[in-house]
């Protein structure tokens, strides 16, 4: 084998899992190409829906420094190419949640690849500590979620930039008495386009990309009803593409992460979704449960010069551990909510949306903002916090027969108001309790202490 790329012999010893799920694993020994980092043999007796778990680590590589972004894995699922895995979590070990997709009963085999090709050009060959795999069979609740949870081909413009990659995907059941709808969404590390960095700062509470990717409505039985994704300009559009199984197959397809179900590029990811209810939480609720997602987002940033030592109005904001992060349940009508806080100290009031109408939240519902503080704040430090209600457009005087424009912000509750420590984790939040607050265009309101 001199002078070849199959060099070593390697014996992959393999413990039998989940014996009552009729789920075998079988020890192998092979000739193994040079970079073929793992393989592993499986065999189900029934059909069913295949997950892995995947504790790897990247040495030398680092999110946030170019060149050095990542190493990224190919999956072989039965020799045909599935997926990659962006292991974007660096020289730390890290476990990735992979989705494998619907397999027959019989023996298969998984297939773990560096892709040289693929990964940034300074980092050495990935290190994989540990990789389980789990089958999930029909009469498993988790069956349905995981066997139409979408295939998610990367956005061209993306492929080698390490740019905007998916790092998690939820769902969401919603029942009727006669079908039920999954709602598939994702957060994205980022987005190139769209809203501006600052923008998403006020508007959003973050800099990542969350975005729904799809839902489909099935009958108690499992038959499709209805199947829709979101397009570009995020207007949801039927479902009308190629399914591998039941997974629907997705292209990334706008710069802020919209999709289409034309189109393949050369990069796709299927991560296991988890189940995540946000009926009574924000969406970036998600994001303080997996904290290390507010680290890819602040590393991503930082790769492309979007982080600075204060912030301007457009793509340059200070470090994401600067902001206090604010959640609030509220209803606006023609009308925009914002906040402000004042440290003690300091004569300076910190607002949300940078004095700009834009910037404003004027969406309801479970809602996050984040305001920018100085160097060295601390949520100690937090003396006061305020509300204001601005209306979105100048007001004007009724037309004939038409009423008095009624705008108002309706404020039901402080949620949340924490600081990232150093390591990127939300900490303690402040204890703000309030009772509901209507307030008219114009009105400031303080509710804390």
């Amino acid at each position: 084998m001199s002078g070849t790329r199959w060099r070593r012999w390697i014996c992959v010893w393999v413990m039998s899992v989940g014996g009552l799920l009729g789920f075998h694993v079988r020890a192998s020994s092979w000739d193994v190409p040079e970079d073929m980092l793992l393989e592993r043999t499986f065999r189900v007796d029934a059909e069913a829906e295949v997950v892995a778990e995947l504790q790897a680590r990247s040495p030398e590589a680092n999110w946030g420094e170019a060149g050095r972004e990542a190493a990224v894995l190919t999956v072989l699922l039965n020799e045909r190419y599935h997926q990659e895995v962006v292991l974007f979590a660096g020289a730390e070990s890290f476990r990735y949640s992979l989705h494998l997709g619907r397999v027959r009963p019989g023996v298969h085999t998984v297939r773990l690849m560096w892709n040289r090709a693929r990964s940034a050009p300074h980092v050495p060959m990935p290190v994989i500590e540990d990789f389980t795999l789990h089958p999930v069979s029909r009469a498993d609740p988790e069956f349905l979620p995981l066997a139409h949870s979408p295939i998610l081909y990367a956005r061209p413009n993306t492929v080698g930039r390490f740019s905007d990659i998916p790092l998690l995907m939820w769902y969401e059941v919603m029942r009727a008495p006669e079908a039920l709808t999954i709602r598939y969404s994702v957060v994205f590390s980022n987005e190139d386009g769209g809203t501006e960095t600052s923008a998403l700062m006020a508007r959003w509470g973050r800099a990542t990309d969350i975005e729904w990717v799809y839902a489909v409505t099935l009958t108690p039985t499992g038959r499709v009803l209805d199947a829709r994704y979101q397009g570009p300009r995020h207007r949801p559009r039927r479902f009308r593409g190629r399914r591998e199984g039941d997974h629907p197959l997705l292209l990334v397809v706008s710069d802020n992460n919209n999709f289409s179900d034309r189109g393949r590029s050369p990069m796709r990811f299927a991560l296991r979704p988890i189940p995540f209810d946000t009926s009574a939480v924000a969406r970036e609720e998600l994001m303080d449960r997996h904290p290390w997602t507010y680290r890819i987002m602040a590393e991503e940033l930082k790769r492309e010069g979007k982080l600075g030592p204060t912030v301007r109005i457009g793509e340059c904001i200070p470090d994401p551990r600067r902001y206090v992060y604010i959640e609030v349940v509220a209803d606006q009508r023609d009308a925009g909510l914002s906040l402000a806080v004042k440290l003690a100290g300091d004569r300076t009031w910190y607002t949300s949306d940078l004095g700009l109408a834009y910037f404003k939240l004027e969406r309801s519902g479970f809602l996050r903002t984040a305001i920018p503080l100085p160097e060295g704040a601390t949520a100690s430090r937090i003396e006061r916090l305020l509300l204001r209600c601005d209306a979105l457009e100048a007001p004007r005087p009724p037309r004939a027969g038409e009423r008095l424009m009624r705008a108002e912000c309706f404020v039901r509750s402080i949620r949340k108001v924490f600081l990232l420590d150093s390591e990127f984790r939300p900490g303690p939040s402040l204890p703000i309790r309030i009772d509901p607050i209507r307030l008219r265009i114009g009105d400031l309101v303080e509710i804390w202490p």
